[in-house]
């Protein structure tokens, strides 16, 4: 991440550069080590199913927090205020879940960090768009058509579509080719450090445009909040433990993912906050992941 930052501030990578870097990552490399991982996964140990709901309550709960710190402390409308819950719940799962993840826990996190990506996007969201454009058109038809086509776009994502792929071949028992399972191999070693190099050179194009207020709560909830909900709900109250445990609670506590941003440039909403809690979350990110790791054995 580091590097990937540097090279862009020192004018080394332009910003055409990052962009097909970035597509890169999400539409090749990404999609294709999924593909190869879930693939050649063992899926004969039991799901344990229920990890899902301990981190996705913590990821509303923060969603929420989100909004009401939004509506009560900062008095912004609804729209900003779906951006606020965004940023406070939304996790950088694909740039950094899936290189940290892996790399900290091996290839028995594969299987938790793929159902947790495929329904991050799916979930959060529609949820936004429904409340962006309910404040702004209440009952109007323009929210359902947003919906039906982010749902079209979800699916069509090449990372999960690299997923289905992947979980399709594993359950037919299908056995890659030789050519196939060497070309997808080695795209699975390069994936890791292109994702982060992707990562840190995104961030360099972000600025601190002010709001550093409501940035910062957001940022305190998502990195401190939701990881510290997330174990509550999946070890004393669900009691699981690894491989579902660590990866729901440090998939919890990731920075706040670039889509936070994207989102509220589309519509115009919060953009600042946006940006900000982007750069905010990735920046304190280093310190609070590192003692998450600790604490959950990776």
């Amino acid at each position: 991440m580091a590097v990937g930052f540097v090279l862009v501030r020192i004018g080394l990578v332009r910003e055409a550069g990052v962009r097909w870097l970035v597509l890169f990552v999400f539409n090749v490399a990404i999609p294709v080590m999924l593909f190869y991982r879930i693939a050649t996964s063992d899926f004969s140990a039991p799901v344990a199913w229920r990890f899902l709901f301990g981190y996705y309550a913590s990821a509303f709960a923060a969603y929420g927090l989100g909004m009401l710190s939004a509506r009560f402390l900062f008095h912004r409308p609804i729209d900003d205020q779906a951006i606020h819950g965004l940023g406070a719940g939304f996790s950088n799962t694909v740039l950094l879940g899936i290189p940290l993840m892996l790399s900290a826990f091996g290839d028995q996190a594969t299987v938790p960090v793929f159902l947790i990506i495929s329904f991050h996007s799916a979930t959060l969201l529609p949820i936004s768009i429904l409340l962006i454009e309910g404040g702004r058109q209440p009952g109007g038809q323009a929210s359902q058509v947003r919906i039906a086509r982010l749902i079209l776009e979800v699916l069509a994502n090449p990372i999960i579509v690299g997923i289905l792929l992947g979980l399709g071949t594993n359950l037919l028992g299908l056995t890659l080719p030789g050519p196939v399972e060497a070309a997808a191999r080695g795209m699975a070693l390069v994936a890791i450090p292109c994702a982060l190099l992707a990562l840190g050179a995104s961030l360099a194009g972000y600025r601190l445009e002010g709001q550093i207020g409501p940035a910062s709560v957001l940022a305190g909830i998502k990195l401190i909040v939701q990881p510290v909900l997330a174990w509550v709900l999946v070890v004393p109250i669900l009691g699981l433990d690894a491989p579902w445990a660590p990866v729901a609670v440090v998939m919890a506590g990731l920075p706040s993912g670039a889509m936070v941003y994207l989102f509220g440039a589309r519509y115009e909403a919060a953009t600042e906050v946006a940006a900000s809690v982007v750069v905010i979350s990735s920046g304190v990110s280093v310190v609070t992941l590192s003692i998450l790791l600790v604490l959950m054995g990776a």
